[in-house]
């Protein structure tokens, strides 16, 4: 979890508290949407980019077209959003509209079977019309919906729209066991929700620590200069702990350097990619990581100038480019994204 994420989690708890009042589970609007699958699965866990329309997952390229704002795999397909809009392209490249959500914020499993995402289509509305912002989760392998937020009624007065332009409700990811959402830990077996604890540190949630998500499980960090470990607190900074906990990606700021920390000793190791500095995306196995290779230009601070998908191995830290090199193009600054890895929605 990111210090950023812990502190405006804190804050929602409290504002959508204010927001909303009884809970009912049959008040108000439509039956929830189905989500759609495809006919054969596909290597949902293979390093994914998408580059100009079009998205490459493992050997398998699928045509998206030009406005892609951000997507995550399923184990049938892709599920992806332009604008407010919530779209699904099957591994055999069928797209078809999915729903208008309102909002862009999505996450998957770490293997890809689950798709959680928070939606405004449907349900109790305050009086201006708006509707209650609910979180639904979803088997990408049957399209079957495990869990949808209990429909509850606003606040008598409340202007929800002026409430989530503040601050929305968080999604802070899902498993195949446990949905992270706003201030409280669901267990997706019962619907049982427990609410975040707090701490020095703001908020703990039940479950998070022992969670693996698409990139590795989320910890905090101490040390400085070459070494790295584990620590209590967000305060020095964030990292990713690989699937088999051995080995600490620093992720705390952006550009990140292309090296990793032994979770025994802290010693660190340099990553073989192209360029000195590596962005991880995700795992395909235990034992191979994927992310993209970045050319940081060395007489402009921080400027972006290439990127590369290349798929790594843990033991050795050998690299092996999946993509061309990809240059940027300040042209594109301020438009849609020519260039997204999973679960990314700012790099252009």
């Amino acid at each position: 979890m990111n210090p950023r994420a812990v502190v405006v989690a804190g804050a929602l708890v409290s504002l959508v508290a204010a927001g909303c009042g009884s809970s009912s589970a049959t008040v108000g609007g439509k039956e929830p949407f189905s989500l759609p699958v495809g006919p054969t699965e596909w290597e949902a866990t293979a390093p994914a980019w998408y580059a100009d329309g079009t998205l490459h997952v493992g050997e398998r390229t699928v045509d998206l077209g030009e406005r892609v704002d951000e997507f995550v795999l399923g184990a049938t397909g892709v599920y992806w959003m332009r604008g407010q809009t919530l779209m699904f392209t099957s591994a055999e490249g069928q797209t078809e509209k999915v729903e208008d959500v309102g909002w862009r914020n999505m996450a998957v499993s770490a293997d890809r079977s689950v798709f959680a995402t928070v939606d405004q289509s449907r349900g109790p509305t305050d009086e201006f019309g708006t509707h209650v912002l609910q979180v639904a989760v979803f088997d990408t392998r049957t399209g079957e919906q495990i869990y949808r937020t209990p429909d509850e009624e606003p606040d008598s007065g409340a202007d929800l729209e002026d409430l989530y332009g503040e601050v929305m409700p968080l999604l802070g990811g899902v498993s195949n066991e446990r949905l992270f959402y706003d201030g409280t830990t669901i267990d997706l077996d019962d619907g049982s929700a427990t609410p975040a604890s707090a701490s020095p540190d703001g908020e703990v949630y039940e479950g998070h620590a022992e969670t693996l998500f698409r990139d590795g499980f989320d910890v905090f960090l101490g040390g400085e200069g070459n070494r790295r470990e584990l620590a209590d607190s967000w305060i020095a900074g964030v990292g990713r702990l690989s699937p088999d906990r051995s080995t600490i990606f620093d992720v705390t700021e952006w550009p990140t350097q292309a090296v990793v920390y032994d979770a025994r000793t802290g010693r660190q190791r340099t990553i073989d990619a192209p360029w000195e500095h590596f962005k991880l995306v995700g795992w395909s196995d235990e034992d191979n990581f994927f992310g993209v290779a970045e050319r940081i230009d060395p007489k402009a601070a921080n400027v972006l100038r290439a990127r590369q998908v290349v798929t790594c191995e843990l033991r050795t830290l050998a690299c092996t480019p999946v993509s061309p090199v990809i240059p940027t193009d300040d042209k594109d600054l301020g438009g849609h994204p020519t260039f997204l890895v999973e679960g990314s929605y700012d790099e252009l």
